[in-house]
């Protein structure tokens, strides 16, 4: 098996040389987003020959001008991706003939997403709109198209870790959770002192956004988060634990490592879709209200701020935020409320930072820096700057020390 090739680079003009990093913000675009959409899915299936079907995909993707991520391994797909919207319709006209879709018996049910196989195209559209995620965005959200053979689709860093859907054997210990229903059980366990809502993405994404009163672990990169399970254990034994991540992928990972290390009296429900379906059925009730139907009215929404997403477009939201009661975040120079990031001016660096307007006017050239030490470009002895220290000290704290609180307040 050709797993040395996990840093195979199929893409074409990658910038992501060293001392720059991934776009933020969207210049000089004139696309009408009507006609042009951004997709988000994942698969954790086999894949025989990763080489040939990323190979496949640069053909398709050139094909059709698209641009995004596409990340394969032999445990399956982690694809993103922008175009028109009729060149994002025929490449999932394709991708649903191909392997992973064909041979497909779990509960998703893959087989009715191709359109041979599922001639009620009401029934096809809604399946498409919830397993592919479709957003509003265009081809400019991602400087290029960038297609990689990896070892894993979501670096865990424990290869052997696979999606829920594969586990060997069956349990009633974990579950997937459509979004009304993950609604519903937090607000049943909302008394619950067992309960616990535990969020599996980065930190700087859970700044601008989360789940009311979640945790969220002061982790950078997803490969950190198994040490943080190990290293709170005895408060995560024996819960009910919730968890959530953007799309679903790695609250699935993270939910089967912790299937696999926590005790056997141990419950994980994911959000199945992540942030990006629930937010989306949070809008139909908000639809199904506004066309006079009540049996919705109780079921406001759990979410708060934005869903960070991997792209230029930063983030997405239930609802325009025109006033500031909707941000969780806050500007690091003025402490008001604020959710749109810049990047560290530091070419060591790179860091999220929040900056609002009026105070990146106070600055140099309009150059934002995540610390004094990045300001003043001086590191460590261990190589990192003063807030990205701090922010490690904040790792290593127990998860004990958060769990005072006797019930999980929703």
């Amino acid at each position: 098996m050709l797993y040395f090739l996990s840093l195979l680079l199929l893409s074409h003009n990658n910038n992501n040389n060293q001392g720059s990093s991934d776009p933020i913000t969207i210049n000089n675009c004139t696309c009408n987003l009507d006609n042009n959409r951004v997709i988000l899915f994942y698969k954790y299936c086999s894949i025989e020959n990763p080489n040939q079907y990323a190979r496949d995909h640069q053909t398709m993707g050139d094909r059709l001008h698209l641009t995004g991520k596409v990340r394969i391994s032999n445990e399956g797909l982690n694809i993103t991706l922008a175009g028109t919207t009729i060149d994002i319709e025929q490449y999932l006209d394709w991708i649903t003939t191909t392997g992973p879709f064909l041979s497909s018996t779990n509960e998703q049910d893959d087989l009715l997403l191709c359109k041979k196989n599922n001639p009620n195209q009401q029934d096809l559209r809604e399946r498409r709109y919830q397993f592919f995620k479709p957003s509003p965005g265009c081809r400019h959200v991602f400087a290029d198209l960038s297609i990689k053979v990896v070892d894993e689709i979501c670096p865990l860093g424990r290869p052997r870790i696979v999606g829920l859907d594969q586990l060997s054997e069956a349990s009633d210990r974990v579950k997937k959770l459509e979004p009304e229903e993950f609604h519903k059980m937090l607000l049943q366990h909302e008394n619950d002192s067992t309960a616990l809502l535990l969020d599996t993405r980065n930190y700087y994404e859970s700044r601008i956004g989360m789940f009311k009163d979640a945790i969220t672990p002061p982790i950078r990169k997803f490969s950190r988060f198994p040490d943080y399970v190990d290293r709170n254990r005895e408060s995560l034994d024996g819960k009910n634990i919730f968890t959530y991540c953007t799309g679903g992928i790695r609250c699935e990972k993270a939910t089967a490592y912790m299937h696999q290390v926590l005790s056997q009296d141990t419950k994980i429900h994911m959000l199945k879709g992540g942030i990006h379906n629930y937010i989306e059925w949070c809008k139909q009730q908000q639809i199904n209200n506004d066309n006079g139907d009540i049996s919705n009215s109780d079921k406001p929404s759990l979410w708060l701020g934005k869903n960070y997403v991997f792209d230029a477009r930063q983030a997405l939201s239930l609802a325009d935020q025109e006033t500031t009661k909707n941000i969780v975040g806050v500007c690091q120079g003025c402490q008001t409320p604020w959710d749109v990031y810049q990047k560290c001016n530091s070419v060591n660096c790179h860091l999220l930072v929040l900056y609002c307007t009026s105070c990146i006017k106070t600055t140099t050239d309009n150059k934002v820096y995540c610390c004094l030490d990045c300001e003043r470009d001086i590191r460590g002895e261990d190589g990192v700057c003063g807030c990205e220290r701090k922010r490690r000290q904040e790792e290593m704290k127990p998860l004990l020390s958060s769990l005072s609180r006797s019930t999980m307040p929703l």
